[in-house]
């Protein structure tokens, strides 16, 4: 039986009571009022006796005594009553698809020869004990799908001679024992409900069934969940159990979503639960104490078929109704003076949120914005809504917020992330690295931290397979080596976010170590920005190398060359690659169509001071890596040994790495020689090796053991006694830091351009001095003037501004200027053009008009 507790008045209040006896009074005259109807509405139809009883009973009877069947569908019948006049001899009934509520007590008086009757597709919720009495050759009873909740012994007295019974599609969730008792002829029963539970309750039914051998057909459970769907007939008696939690087939909390009061308001609150059995209880509690009825504090509870619970003044909790099975409902009680957090706009990664004005201590909640149509790309669950959260304090402040379930609204970053949620495997490391390449060769667009991050989270991953495949190394230096292409506030941001960039690091110094411990005696590969050269070196016949690090314009690598689709300008195709002698003596290495960019000595005494030197078979792995910059290297904050008074300093010159694997920072006997090449010609350069155990972890630049042995315009060497990462440093505070110089144009276009603005200045001042003199209209002479203009604006802006790419703005200035000036220069050369067909066009027709001969004289007609 399904309970559904009503309110009170004191909770509801009044109106809700009246409303409650006016439904009252109602409901019978709406019994009442149901269509009526005659058994003449009825068809009635000759039946052909199905025994020998019956047909002997027949036949003693003559024809007024034949059998009939009397079907009574869908005619609206509202309540059944013995006095309907339905043929003596009525075998069948059939009420089905009707509006019957209840089924009284003598309903079918009358009716003693009644063998089958239907009363299916109604909305029978209640049926009183005697209801089918007189019925004593009823053998079928059909009272599927209507809304019994409750089942009773008492239901069913009255039929001795019932052989089959359906109850499938009603509303109630067990049957109690002896419910079957008064059936002594029942042969099978259909129970197939939504909401019917198979536990201990049922284990008579079982035994029943079996010792009295009734057939359960079509009756499966429906809870617990573990048992759905199983015939009951087949189920072993010690699956039907109660010690299982509770699982009620209907249970419901009204409210069931968080509720908001202010101090002394009533709150109501209902129950709905199914009824499985009679000692079933229905307790209140807040937060984790039984709520008592208390009328001083408030608080109220009618116990009856339901519980109901008005909200009592001061409480502040979870209320919740528990039995073996728990609903709960969060309350916030709000004093009358309760502050507000203001409405506020916040744009972020994830989108556009606009928070309303929301109550203190409230979490508001704002679906998330979805990607623009056409992306195509959205990692969410359909038909799942994404919500972003943010808390409003006590205080009327807003607090955490939580944007977590939320996509990234930039595409690329969205790609990423779903990327670097990929799992990868042995099958798939490849094919996804080259995939992420394709998208890091964009890198100048990344225009977000977690952009940084991802990528360097999957080379992290990638780091796992690249002893499995010597190409995933590769691409792994060509996804870094784009990965220097980024912004580099973006790359600091990154590193000071999650550290990114010495994860970068680390993986690159962990290539060539799979690479080398394969067996493999060397291992090079090159990029655009990084190069790797790692060697395989015996102590006992080291004596020095030296390295020399250039870029040439050539490709090595052909595969993943193709897969970034990098431009065939030669500024984008210069590699920086390694060509490394064993020799302590530095020298100079020149190769056709390459530019030095740096030169390393390293000493004989090198290994000196590592573990196992003495020893002839000892193997060490020699790594180095060159960097064409410092962004993979962002110092979060001046270190006090490189800061002067408020200076800020930043790479000058390419980075150089160098390491022996398995030996981390060493001090060595004799220092390491390194010779770098400035980009950019700052004050005060500085020598320093990268310490990455500085700013907890973040790492910063480190002057200490490195010092400058010589500079000149170009080049600086530097000396370290120790290994790692080395650069020169400058102070950059009065200017900013560029990776190369302004590019120039060819010197041809400087002299056509120069010709060409002196011949515009010629027209435009001639035309302005001499304009009474010259004979031209005064359209012509306002168009020809403008038209000079706009020519000698647009050549003096991309002359001089097309190269100024150093500072955003002025960037953004030339564009626009560029843009209006070449677009009045259109505008006015149609202009003039117009103008020009217009006066030619004018001019030959009035020659054409005083040449042509006077028509000849037409003769009259008479």
């Amino acid at each position: 039986m399904v309970v559904e507790p009503s309110a009170s008045e004191t909770q509801m209040g009044p109106g809700f009571s009246a409303f409650l006896r006016v439904a009252a009074l109602l409901l019978p005259l709406l019994g009442s009022a149901a269509s009526p109807f005659s058994v003449a509405d009825c068809k009635s139809y000759d039946e052909r006796p199905r025994s020998a009883s019956s047909a002997s009973r027949t036949a003693g009877t003559g024809s007024a005594g034949l059998e009939r069947k009397v079907v009574c569908s869908n005619m609206d019948i509202g309540h059944v009553t013995p006095s309907r006049g339905f043929p003596e001899r009525t075998v069948t009934l059939i009420l089905s698809n009707n509006k019957i509520q209840e089924l009284k007590n003598g309903s079918f008086m009358g009716l003693s020869a009644l063998e089958r009757l239907d009363i299916r597709n109604n909305i029978i919720s209640h049926i009183e004990p005697g209801a089918f009495l007189g019925l004593l050759n009823l053998r079928r009873l059909d009272l599927s799908n209507n809304r019994i909740g409750c089942m009773r012994a008492d239901m069913f007295a009255g039929l001795p001679g019932l052989a089959r019974l359906n109850l499938s599609g009603n509303m109630f969730s067990s049957v109690p024992p002896g419910t079957f008792d008064s059936l002594t002829s029942l042969k099978t029963v259909e129970l197939q409900t939504a909401f019917l539970l198979c536990d201990c309750s049922l284990l008579w039914l079982l035994h029943w069934a079996k010792e009295r051998g009734v057939a359960m057909k079509d009756t499966r459970c429906s809870y617990p969940r573990a048992l759905r769907g199983q015939p009951i007939a087949s189920l072993q008696p010690d699956l039907l159990t109660c010690d299982a939690p509770l699982e009620l087939p209907s249970f419901q909390m009204t409210p069931s979503q968080r509720q908001i009061v202010f101090r002394g308001d009533s709150l109501p609150f209902r129950c709905l639960a199914s009824y499985v059995d009679k000692d079933m209880q229905v307790l209140w509690f807040q937060d984790g104490r039984m709520v008592e009825p208390n009328a001083t504090e408030g608080i109220f509870i009618e116990k009856s078929r339901s519980d109901s619970l008005q909200r009592p003044t001061g409480l502040h909790g979870q209320l919740g109704v528990r039995g073996n099975s728990t609903r709960a409902v969060p309350i916030v009680v709000l004093e009358s003076s309760a502050k507000h957090c203001p409405p506020d706009r916040v744009t972020n990664n994830k989108g556009e949120f606009r928070w309303p004005r929301t109550l203190a201590g409230i979490t508001a909640y704002l679906p998330c914005s979805r990607p623009a149509s056409g992306t195509g790309i959205y990692a969410g669950t359909p038909g799942e809504e994404q919500r972003a959260s943010r808390g409003c304090g006590i205080d009327g402040r807003w607090a955490e917020e939580n944007y977590s379930h939320c996509q990234y609204s930039n595409d690329v970053t969205r790609v990423l992330s779903i990327i670097n949620q990929m799992p990868l495997n042995l099958t798939n490391a490849v094919t996804t690295a080259r995939q992420l390449l394709v998208y890091t060769v964009e890198a100048t667009t990344f225009s977000d931290k977690m952009d940084i991050i991802f990528v360097a989270q999957m080379i992290e991953k990638f780091g796992r397979f690249a002893e499995k495949y010597k190409e995933l190394g590769d691409v792994m230096v060509d996804i870094s080596s784009n990965l220097m292409l980024a912004d580099e506030r973006l790359l600091w941001l990154a590193q000071w976010e999650a550290q990114a960039c010495s994860r970068v690091l680390e993986c690159l110094q962990r290539i060539a170590s799979h690479r080398l411990t394969s067996g493999v005696q060397g291992y090079t590969t090159n990029s655009h920005n990084i190069a790797l050269e790692a060697h395989t070196i015996k102590a006992s016949s080291f004596n020095g190398m030296t390295c020399t690090l250039f870029q040439k314009v050539t490709v090595d690598r052909g595969a993943p060359r193709e897969l970034s689709g990098r431009s065939s300008d030669v500024n984008l195709d210069r590699q920086l690659s390694f060509k490394c002698n064993v020799s302590s003596t530095l020298s100079s290495v020149a190769l056709k169509n390459t530019v030095l960019e740096a030169s390393i000595q390293l000493p004989p005494s090198l290994l000196s001071k590592l573990p196992g030197y003495g020893l002839e078979e000892t193997v060490y792995r020699l790594q180095l890596l060159a960097f064409r910059n410092g962004k993979l290297f962002p110092s979060t904050s001046n270190s006090s040994l490189l800061a002067d008074q408020g200076s800020r300093r930043a790479v000058a010159s390419p980075v150089i790495l160098i390491s022996i694997d398995g030996h981390p920072l060493t001090t060595l006997q004799s220092p390491v020689n390194v010779m770098l090449r400035r980009f950019t010609h700052g004050s005060d350069p500085v020598a320093a090796h990268w310490n990455s155990t500085l700013l907890d972890g973040q790492g910063d630049w480190d002057p200490t053991g490195c010092h400058i042995l010589r500079s000149d315009s170009n080049f600086t060497t530097i000396s370290c006694n120790l290994l790692g990462s080395y650069a020169v440093l400058t102070d950059a505070s009065g200017a900013e830091l560029f990776p190369q110089a302004t590019p120039m144009l060819h010197p041809v276009v400087y002299a056509t351009a120069a010709i060409l603005l002196l011949c515009l200045l010629a027209v435009i001042s001639s035309y302005i001095c001499h304009h009474r003199s010259v004979r031209i209209s005064r359209k012509s002479w306002h168009m020809l003037v403008n038209l000079c203009l706009h020519i000698l604006l647009s050549c003096v802006v991309y002359v001089g501004g097309v190269t100024q790419v150093r500072h955003t703005s002025v960037c953004q200035v030339v564009g626009i200027v560029l843009h209006y000036s070449t677009l009045a220069t259109v505008l006015w050369v149609g202009v003039t053009a117009r103008n020009i067909y217009k006066q030619v066009t004018r001019k030959a027709k009035s020659y054409e008009e005083l040449d042509e001969p006077p028509p000849p004289p037409r003769p009259m007609l008479r």
